[in-house]
C-alpha cells in the first residue's frame, strides 16, 4: 500500500500553508445561476472537495467581465460586485475543513490582441484588477490568473496569435511581456501582500507555430518575482488538436504533461503545479520525483471527492477511478452549458439532493439480478443505506460486461474501474453474493423481497446476415480478451468506439485492418453515449495507426474468406479477409428481465436491460436511482 508520504507534506506558497501537495484544479460545474450568481449546489459541489482532504480547492473559469459572462453562463460572474455574497459562502465552505480558497479569473472573447486598442487593453487590466479585489474581498486567499489555454492574456505572448505593432505586440521580449507584467502589477496592488497569486500558463501550446515549452519558461521566469506559484498546465483552446492534452483523454497516458512541470521545476525558485489526468499514486510519485511540487486535479476529485482522505488513511485501494471519458467537461459548455455529470458518480452535478441519503426502513431486503457494472452500483448504495441484499449472478464471477469492457490495451481507465468496482463491492457488510446462480422467478420470491432490481445486461448483437456464425468470423469483445485470434488481413465490421478501439488496437500490433459501418463517422459520433472529444481522439489514433476506414457499407454476407457488403448506390463490394471482427452493438435481455417484473412491491430495472442498451454511464446512474428509489 503507497504511505503517500511526499504528497502529505505541507507546502508554503506565499504567505499561506497549505496542508498537503494536492489541488483541485479549476472546472466549469454550471450549477450557479444564469447571470453567474452563487447557489447552494455550487457551494455544495465545492465544499466536497475540501471535506475530502485536498490542500487547496480552486474555483473554475470566472469571468472578469460582461462581455466574457455574457456567453458563459452559469459560471461565477465577476464582473457583477453582488457576487461576493455568494463567493463569501464558498470561501467559508472551503475554510471549514482546512483548505486554502482559490479561484481562477479568465477572459476569453472572440477577439484577438490586435482588434483591441490601448484603452480597451487598459480596461481588460482594469476589469481583471477589480475581479480580483472583489475575490479577496470575499476571502480568496489566492488569486489565479489564467494565462493559458489560448486565452486573451496568453494571446498578447503568443506571436502566433498576437499581431500587434505596437508597444504590447511581440517584436521584442520586453513588448511580448508587457500585458501580462502590468496585468500582476495592477492586481498585486488591488489585493496587496496577505494574499497570493497563481498564474496558470500553457507549459507548450502544442500547436505549430505557439509558444514551445522553452519560451514558455523564459516567460515565466521574467513574471516569477510577481507570482508565488506557477500552474503549468499545456495545449490551445485555438488548436483543436491540443485539447485532447488540455484534458487528456483516456487513449492518452496518465500525467502526460507532467513533463513541462517538471522543466519548470528544474530552473524556478517558486512552487510548481502539475495538471492532467492524475490519480493519488501518479501524484504521489510526481512529487516524490522531484518533477512538481503541487500535483492539480478535478477528473478525479469529480469521481471521488474523498480521494485525498482515502489515500491518507490506508484507503487508496477503494479510490474510485476516473475513466477520462470527458463526459464531465460537456459536450457544448459555452454553447449550451449543461449542469456537471459523471460516469462513475452519479451525485455529481445533482446537489445537494445527494449530499445526505437516508436510511432504508429497518429490515428491507432487496434483491438485485445480475452482477454486472448496474447491479454492483446498486449493491453499493444499498448496502451503505443499511439494506439486507442478495445478488444473484449467474457466472462463478462479478462484473458482467466490465471486465471486457476494459480488454483491450487502450482502455486501461475502464479496466481499473472494472477492478474497483468488483474489489469494493466484495467488501460489502450487509450484501449476500449467490455466484453461479442462475436466478429464477422461484428462487426470488422465496427471498420474500421488498425490492427487486432487475439488471440481467445484454449480450453482443449478431444480425441476420449470411455467414456470420462462419469459423473466421469472430466478436471484437472476444479478440480484445483475448478468446479468438486474427489472421493479418482483419475487415472490423461497426466503427462505433468499441469496433474502432479493437481496429486500432490490432493495427497498432501490425495487423492489415480495414473498419467499415453504414454510417458515417459523424452520425455514429453524433449519437455515441461517450464525449465527442474521446471519439474524435479515437478517429486521430485511428488513421494513424493505418486503419482503412470505409462507410457507407453494409454487410451482406460472410464467406470463408470474403465479405460481401453494399455500398449506397447498391452497389456490390467485395472485402477480402483473414478474419473478421464484429462490433455491432448489444442486444438487451429485455426478455429475461420481463420475468421478474412482478416479483416484489418494488421492482426496477437498471443498466442495459432497461429501455435501451447504453454504456457505463447510463448503467452505474441506473444503477444509483433504483438504490435511492427503494
Amino acid at each position: 500500500m503507497n504511505s503517500y508520504e511526499h504528497i502529505f507534506q505541507p507546502i508554503k506558497i506565499g504567505p499561506f500553508t497549505a496542508k498537503n501537495r494536492i489541488e483541485v484544479s479549476p472546472a466549469e460545474p454550471f450549477l450557479c445561476t444564469r447571470d453567474g450568481l452563487v447557489t447552494d449546489e455550487f457551494v455544495s459541489f465545492t465544499a466536497q472537495f475540501a471535506k475530502g482532504g485536498a490542500g487547496i480547492v480552486v474555483v473554475g473559469d470566472s469571468p472578469i467581465n460582461e462581455e466574457y459572462a455574457s456567453e458563459n453562463h452559469f459560471t461565477v460572474n465577476l464582473s457583477d460586485p453582488y457576487v461576493i455574497h455568494g463567493l463569501v459562502k464558498v470561501v467559508d465552505a472551503i475554510h471549514r475543513y482546512g483548505a486554502l480558497a482559490s479561484i481562477e479569473l479568465n477572459l476569453r472573447i472572440h477577439r484577438m490582441p490586435a482588434d483591441f486598442t490601448v484603452a480597451e487593453i487598459k480596461q481588460i487590466i482594469d476589469d481583471f484588477t477589480v475581479a480580483a479585489g472583489r475575490c479577496a474581498k470575499a476571502g480568496f486567499d489566492i488569486i489565479m490568473l489564467h494565462g493559458g489555454h489560448g486565452h486573451t492574456i496568453a494571446q498578447f505572448y503568443s506571436p502566433l496569435l498576437n499581431k500587434r505593432t505596437d508597444e504590447y505586440g511581440c517584436d521584442t521580449f520586453e513588448n511580448r511581456c508587457r500585458f501580462a507584467n502590468e496585468l500582476l502589477d495592477s492586481v498585486r496592488a488591488a489585493i496587496g501582500p496577505n494574499k497570493a497569486i497563481d498564474y496558470r500558463i500553457s507549459g507548450d501550446d502544442l500547436t505549430p507555430g505557439g509558444v514551445g515549452v522553452e519560451d514558455a519558461l523564459a516567460f515565466a521566469k521574467e513574471i516569477e518575482k510577481k507570482i508565488d506559484i506557477i500552474h503549468v498546465s499545456a495545449g490551445n483552446l485555438y488548436y483543436l488538436p491540443s485539447l485532447s492534452y488540455t484534458f487528456p483523454v483516456t487513449y492518452l497516458p496518465q500525467a502526460t504533461n507532467v513533463r513541462f512541470a517538471a522543466r519548470f521545476k528544474e530552473e524556478m525558485t517558486i512552487p510548481v503545479t502539475t495538471v492532467g489526468a492524475f490519480n493519488m499514486d501518479l501524484a504521489e510519485e510526481a512529487i516524490a520525483a522531484g518533477k512538481a511540487d503541487v500535483v492539480a486535479m478535478i477528473r478525479q476529485f469529480i469521481a471521488d471527492p474523498d480521494c485525498v482522505n482515502k489515500a491518507r488513511y490506508g484507503k487508496g485501494d477503494e479510490i474510485r477511478p476516473c475513466l477520462r471519458c470527458n463526459i464531465c467537461t460537456g459536450a457544448d459548455p459555452h454553447g449550451c452549458p449543461m449542469p456537471l455529470r459523471c460516469s462513475v458518480n452519479p451525485k455529481q452535478g445533482r446537489q445537494p439532493i445527494f449530499d445526505t441519503i437516508p436510511p432504508v426502513e429497518p429490515g428491507t431486503k432487496v434483491v438485485i439480478i445480475g452482477g454486472g457494472c448496474a447491479g454492483l452500483e446498486a449493491a453499493r448504495q444499498l448496502d451503505a443505506r443499511g439494506a439486507k441484499v442478495v445478488l444473484f449472478e449467474k457466472e462463478d464471477h462479478l462484473g458482467g460486461t466490465l471486465p471486457a469492457a476494459g480488454a483491450n490495451t487502450l482502455k486501461g481507465d475502464v479496466k481499473r474501474y472494472a477492478e474497483w468496482s468488483v474489489r469494493t463491492a466484495l467488501r460489502l457488510k450487509n450484501t449476500e453474493f449467490r455466484l453461479g446462480t442462475q436466478a429464477t422467478p422461484e428462487l426470488v420470491t422465496m427471498e420474500k423481497p421488498d425490492a427487486v432490481i432487475v439488471a440481467t445486461g445484454s449480450v453482443p448483437f449478431l444480425p441476420e446476415i449470411p455467414g456470420i456464425h462462419g469459423e473466421n468470423v469472430v466478436l471484437a469483445v472476444d479478440v480484445d480478451m483475448g478468446k479468438a485470434e486474427t489472421g493479418q488481413k482483419v475487415v472490423c465490421v461497426g466503427a462505433g468506439l468499441t469496433g474502432t478501439e479493437t481496429a486500432v488496437a490490432l493495427a497498432k500490433e501490425g495487423k492489415e485492418v480495414t473498419l467499415i459501418d453504414r454510417l458515417s463517422l459523424e452520425e455514429i459520433d453524433a449519437n455515441t453515449l461517450g464525449s465527442r472529444s474521446v471519439a474524435g481522439y479515437l478517429r486521430g489514433m485511428a488513421a494513424q495507426a493505418g486503419v482503412k476506414v470505409v462507410t457507407g457499407l453494409t454487410a451482406k454476407q460472410f464467406y470463408d474468406h470474403l465479405l460481401v457488403a453494399e455500398n449506397e448506390k447498391k452497389e456490390r463490394v467485395e472485402l477480402p479477409y483473414d478474419t473478421a471482427v464484429i462490433s455491432m452493438g448489444v442486444k438487451p435481455l429485455a426478455e429475461e428481465a420481463q420475468k421478474f417484473a412482478r416479483l416484489a412491491p418494488k421492482v426496477f430495472f437498471a443498466g442495459d436491460c432497461a429501455v435501451k442498451a447504453g454504456n457505463i454511464t447510463t448503467a452505474v446512474l441506473d444503477g444509483f436511482y433504483a438504490a435511492m428509489n427503494v
